[in-house]
C-alpha cells in the first residue's frame, strides 16, 4: 500500500495523555527547572558570560543531532581566532544568532509563524548546509519526507503533511501556545516540539529550529528569566530514542462515528505514545537541569578558587578583570582579552605568564597568535 502525507491530530490533545502518569514528573522538572533559574541569578561568574558559554554548547549539541561532526573544542577555538567558517562551525554560528535574535523578536511578538520564520532564516543564513536548495525562512511547497540516507518517498520512514495544509496546522499550533490556559507549560512545550517536528514545515532546518523554540518558549512563559533552559545535551545523548519516540506519536485516528471500534484501539495507542513522549522530554528537562545546576556550582567554586590564587601570584586585584575574560574565553588570545579590557600588552603578558607557571592556564607556545587554554573550565562545560 502506498504511503500517504501524515494528516496531525489538531491541538490541544489532553485526552491522548495521561496525567496521572506525568503529574510527578511535572513537578519534579517544574522544580529542577526553577532550582537551575536561582542558581543562574546568582552565579558569581558573569551571568553573560555563563548564558553564552551555556549557548555555545547547546548550539554544539543540536547541530550534533542533525549530524554534524563539530567539537566543544573546535567552537572555543574559533572564537579565540575567527578563521573561515566551515559549514558545521556556521550551523552552531548561525544558532547562536537565532537564539539571541529570538530573545530579541519575543519584546515585539509571541511564538508565532512569523518568528519561526525568522528563526529559520537565521539558522540557515550562508547556506550552512553546503548547497542546500532550501529557502530559508520561508514554509516548503513541496512535500518531504523522513527515513535514512538514500531513501525515497515510498520507503520514507515518515512523511509529513502535504505542504498546502503546512499554514493551518502552523496557526493551530500557533493558536494552542498562545490561547491555551488548561496546559501547563511544560506539556505546552513537549507538545509545541513534537507538533513542529509533525508538521515539519521547512525543507530542511526543522529540527534545530523546533529545538530552538523550547527555551524560547519557557522564557516567554517566565518559566525561565533568559532563554537558556537548553536540552539539546541530553537528546543528543538518547538520539535514537528521542526520534523513535517523536515518530511513535503520529498515530492516524480514524473516524469516530464509521469506524468507533478501531477508534478507540487507535486512541489507546495514541494515549500511550504520546504520553510516552511527553515523559521522555521531562525526564530530558530533569535530566539537564541537575547536570546544569552542578556545572554553575563547580563554575562558582573554580571561580572563586581562581581568584584567590591569581590574587597571591600577582599581589594585585586588577587581574580580576583578566579571570573574568577568561572565564568568557577558556581557549583564547590576548587579543580577546584586550578587545575587552584596556590593559597593556606587557602588563597582561606578564600576568598571563604567572598564571602559565603556575599551571592556572597553558598556552601553546606559539610565537604568534599565542593561544591560552584555562583546561579546568574547559572540562566542566564540555
Amino acid at each position: 500500500m502506498k504511503k500517504r502525507p501524515f494528516v496531525p491530530n489538531q491541538l490541544p490533545v489532553s485526552e491522548l495523555l495521561d496525567m496521572k502518569r506525568l503529574m510527578f514528573l511535572l513537578m519534579n522538572a517544574g522544580t529542577k527547572i526553577a532550582v537551575y533559574n536561582e542558581k543562574l541569578k546568582s552565579t558569581k561568574v558573569s551571568h553573560t558570560n555563563l548564558l553564552e558559554l551555556f549557548a555555545l554548547k547547546e548550539a554544539v549539541e543540536s547541530t550534533k543531532i542533525e549530524g554534524t561532526q563539530i567539537t566543544m573544542d573546535e567552537m572555543l577555538n574559533y572564537r579565540a581566532v575567527e578563521k573561515k567558517a566551515t559549514n558545521d562551525i556556521l550551523e552552531v554560528v548561525n544558532y547562536m544568532k537565532a537564539l539571541r535574535e529570538g530573545r530579541s523578536l519575543l519584546n515585539r511578538y509571541p511564538i508565532s509563524s512569523r518568528l519561526i520564520k525568522k528563526l529559520h532564516q537565521i539558522l540557515m543564513d550562508g547556506d550552512a548546509r553546503g548547497g542546500s536548495s532550501v529557502i530559508a525562512g520561508e514554509f516548503r511547497t513541496i512535500q518531504n519526507f523522513l527515513g535514512p540516507k538514500g531513501s525515497t518517498i515510498e520507503n520514507a520512514t515518515y512523511i509529513p503533511p502535504e505542504p498546502q495544509l503546512v499554514p493551518e496546522y502552523i496557526s493551530n499550533l500557533e493558536k494552542y501556545i498562545n490561547e491555551n490556559e488548561e496546559d501547563l507549560p511544560l506539556i505546552k512545550v513537549a507538545l509545541l516540539h513534537s507538533q513542529f517536528e509533525t508538521i515539519h514545515p521547512f525543507t530542511d532546518g526543522n529540527g534545530r529550529t523546533g529545538r530552538i523554540l523550547v527555551p524560547l518558549y519557557l522564557f516567554s512563559e517566565n518559566v525561565i528569566d533568559e532563554p537558556s533552559f537548553l536540552v539539546s545535551e541530553s537528546l543528543e545523548k538518547d538520539k535514537y530514542k528521542y526520534y523513535a519516540l517523536l515518530n511513535n506519536t503520529r498515530v492516524v485516528l480514524p473516524d469516530k462515528e464509521d469506524y468507533p471500534e478501531e477508534y478507540e484501539e487507535k486512541k489507546k495507542e495514541a494515549k500511550k505514545s504520546m504520553t510516552e513522549w511527553v515523559e521522555f522530554f521531562l525526564n530530558a528537562c530533569i535530566t539537564q537541569a541537575d547536570k546544569n545546576i552542578k556545572k554553575i556550582d563547580a563554575i562558582n567554586e573554580l571561580y572563586e578558587n581562581t581568584i584567590s590564587k591569581a590574587k597571591d601570584i600577582t599581589n594585585t586585584t586588577t587581574i580580576i578583570d583578566v579571570i573574568d575574560i577568561i572565564f568568557m574565553y577558556p581557549i583564547f588570545t590576548t587579543a580577546n582579552i584586550r578587545e575587552h579590557f584596556d590593559i597593556s600588552a606587557s602588563t597582561l603578558n606578564n600576568y598571563l605568564k604567572k598564571l602559565c607557571d603556575n599551571n592556572i592556564i597553558y598556552s601553546d607556545g606559539s610565537a604568534r597568535n599565542r593561544k591560552y587554554f584555562f583546561y579546568d573550565l574547559i572540562s566542566i562545560i564540555s
